[in-house]
């Protein structure tokens, strides 16, 4: 996709904005903006975890765990991109297993529009400003099978994560 396609749909999605025609920026997250897409991630990805619950296997579970080290290693090291990196495959590595097509998107929709805002916390602050995920929380709820603890810590996790940018 060439260059001037690809920021075309990227504003199209919401995840940039023209501020004149020639200058491409981040759009700023108003205090109603941010409430309304802590609304609809906390709705979506924890009913899109609801779905994938059940198809979660131990190898899921594994993955998961491994997943969550390296993210634990990079918010140690203050490595920004590879926590935003791993908190991606972290999460999208359950939402995927809900093969919901018309949910799935929309999340993904989500995190493009709230990706750059992390981005900007994250330039200003590090990874040392993630305090504590709640991924050890989502394993632990999945190992014993309780659904509505994973669904929970899930929730607890996007909360969590947008409240960086308030």
């Amino acid at each position: 996709m060439p260059a001037r396609e690809a920021v075309r749909w990227l504003v199209t999605e919401g995840a940039l904005v023209f501020s004149d025609s020639r200058k491409i920026r981040v759009p700023e997250l108003s205090r109603e903006r941010f409430h309304e897409v802590l609304f609809a991630r906390k709705s979506l990805e924890t009913e899109v975890s609801r779905q994938a619950f059940p198809r979660l296997t131990g190898d899921d579970l594994s993955a998961l765990e491994d997943i969550d080290a390296r993210i634990n290693m990079a918010i140690a090291e203050g490595d920004m991109q590879a926590y935003m990196r791993g908190n991606h495959r972290f999460h999208f590595l359950i939402y995927r297993r809900s093969h919901s097509r018309v949910l799935l998107p929309l999340v993904e929709l989500l995190w493009l529009q709230y990706g750059p805002s992390m981005r900007q916390i994250g330039s200003r602050w590090g990874a040392s400003s993630i305090a504590d995920d709640h991924h050890r929380d989502v394993t632990q709820a999945l190992f014993r099978g309780d659904r509505e603890g994973f669904c929970n810590a899930i929730a607890a996790d996007i909360e969590q994560g947008m409240r960086l940018l308030e």
